[in-house]
This record gives structure tokens, sequence and C-alpha cells, in this order.
């Protein structure tokens, strides 16, 4: 007697920092092999994420499944990365002139409880994210490629949302408020 496999396309793309179980249900599983997101997800974790299908309106906080665009040299160009959005078209996001200064956005601090403490952001910066592009930092500040290591290229290191392929549906991610 043959089993007949359900009815499910599975798709498996090994990319950068991930691997990515695409069904045809609307969501993604990933497997995160970095340790750029820890503490939140920690390297070797399996998240489920909501595909986008292109119509991702951005939220500061959430966690996303991204393409690096083509231009990107920290990353591989159209590799899957996962990082936290925090800032969206019109926010300013500034940090740090000095080592105890706060990530700010719109001149708030942005309370981090999801960040280890001392975490360093390496690299002074101050952007107000263009049209239609968010801004995305990983949590484990340290050692994370993200958009401050980009911030030479097209977009000043923003995004576009179109890039956005899903976002993580965890609550255990935290929202930045």
């Amino acid at each position: 007697m043959i089993r007949r496999l359900p009815a499910v396309l599975i798709l498996v793309l090994l990319t950068a920092n991930c691997t990515v179980v695409d069904s045809a249900f609307g969501t993604l599983t990933i497997t995160w092999s970095s340790q750029s997101m820890e503490p939140t997800i920690k390297q070797g974790t399996k998240v489920s994420a909501r595909r986008t299908e292109g119509g991702y309106t951005p939220r500061r906080g959430d966690i996303i499944v991204y393409r690096a665009p083509e231009d990107w040299t920290a990353h591989r160009a159209g590799g899957t990365y996962l990082s936290r959005v925090i800032g969206v078209p019109g926010d300013r996001v500034a940090c740090c002139d000095n080592p105890s200064a706060a990530l700010q956005v719109n001149g708030v601090l942005v309370k981090e409880p999801f960040i280890t403490r001392g975490a360093a952001l390496a690299r002074w910066f101050d952007i107000t994210v263009p049209p239609d592009r968010i801004w995305v930092m990983s949590d484990n500040r340290d050692i994370a490629l993200d958009s401050r290591a980009e911030m030479d290229k097209a977009g000043g290191g923003t995004i576009e949302r179109s890039a956005v392929l899903a976002v993580v549906e965890d609550e255990d991610t935290h929202h930045v408020p």
C-alpha cells in the first residue's frame, strides 16, 4: 500500500543565517543559526513567522525575516536574515554619542529589556528613515550585522519594506513601545 503525502508544498531554503521551511499555509518555520538575535531567539531555535505577501505594515519592535539588499556587503546579497524593526518611515533613529547613551527614536529613549546589559552599539548614527523603508537592528548588538553595518549603502542602511518576507509571531519576542 502506498501512503500519500499531504498536498503541502514544502520548500527548504538554506540561507545565510537560517534554514527556512515555507509551507503553503502562510507561515514560515525558521531554524535560526546565528547568535545575532540572542537572548530573544537563541541559536538553533525554531520560530514561526507569518508571511507578509508583500503587504507588510512596519511596526517598531517586530522581528522580521527579510532579504538583504543586493548592495549590502556585510551580508550575503539576497540572503535571508532576522532582525528587529527599530525605525519605521519618518522616524529619526539615533545612538550613541557616548558609551552610556541609549538608543533613541524620535528623541525618546527606547526601553529594550531584551538587550543584554552593556551591549555595544559600536558606531554612532543619526538617520531619518526614508519613505517605504525600515531601520533594523538585531538584539545581540555586540556581534550583529544589521542596518548599522550598511549605513554607507543606498538607503543609509535601511531596507525596503518590500524586502520583508515574514513577521515572527511569538509572544516572547517583545515589542518596542
